[in-house]
């Protein structure tokens, strides 16, 4: 059976995003939050959730990214509960920089950091595809700095939707010996994000390469 409301503590949020062709092959860029609600009080929605996540991370990050980008669809589930089944969002718009991007494996990489030390209690976000103008030789420059440094504060941010309910970005440890997700309800540990450091270094992701062209 399903989780009264009042036992639903954290939100997944994937974004299902897609990079454009380049020349090669339309490449998928997807990238995953935990939100933790600071009150069990008032009844929690995602569709509540769903519009302040989009004001408040989707409109900067549209805002950074190159126009290769798009966010196709949100989808959103609770970790409590592991018979709850994600619902979908839409998303819209397209990435604001109209210049030559980046490769589609080098992102714009943010360090997620907790109060507790470990890999256990550490993050990371990968973001691509950015833009060449936004770069002078391998660092991050000028105006194109300025608008990953809003991504950056947003992803410390908590965030605060309608109902009014506060969100709090969090680290939800996946290891065995701290979370089980093979229980009802589930198991797992979470720790608050308090710093999100952004290399100015651009990073890879191997994974989002793509297909080679001869």
């Amino acid at each position: 059976m399903p989780l009264p409301n009042n036992q639903l503590k954290v939100l997944e949020v994937v974004i299902n995003g897609r990079q454009a062709t380049g020349g090669s092959s339309v490449t998928a860029s997807f990238n995953i939050f935990h939100y933790r609600r600071t009150t069990l009080g008032p009844i929690a929605t995602k569709a509540a959730f769903n519009t302040a996540f989009q004001a408040a991370i989707i409109v900067p990050l549209l805002a950074a990214m190159n126009v290769r980008y798009t966010p196709t669809l949100l989808t959103l589930r609770w970790i409590d509960d592991i018979l709850d089944r994600p619902q979908s969002f839409a998303a819209a718009g397209v990435g604001a920089i109209a210049t030559d991007s980046l490769p589609s494996n080098e992102a714009i990489y943010m360090l997620l950091r907790t109060a507790l030390k470990g890999k256990s209690f550490r993050g990371s976000k990968h973001f691509s595809p950015g833009s060449e103008v936004d770069t002078t030789n391998d660092l991050l420059t000028g105006a194109g700095l300025a608008r990953w440094q809003v991504v950056q504060a947003a992803l410390e941010a908590p965030i605060v939707d309608a109902i009014p309910l506060t969100w709090v970005p969090c680290i939800v440890s996946k290891l065995r010996s701290l979370s089980n997700f093979t229980v009802q309800p589930a198991v797992y540990t979470t720790t608050d994000v308090n710093e999100v450091a952004l290399d100015l270094n651009i990073g890879t992701m191997r994974k989002r390469r793509s297909r080679t062209v001869r």
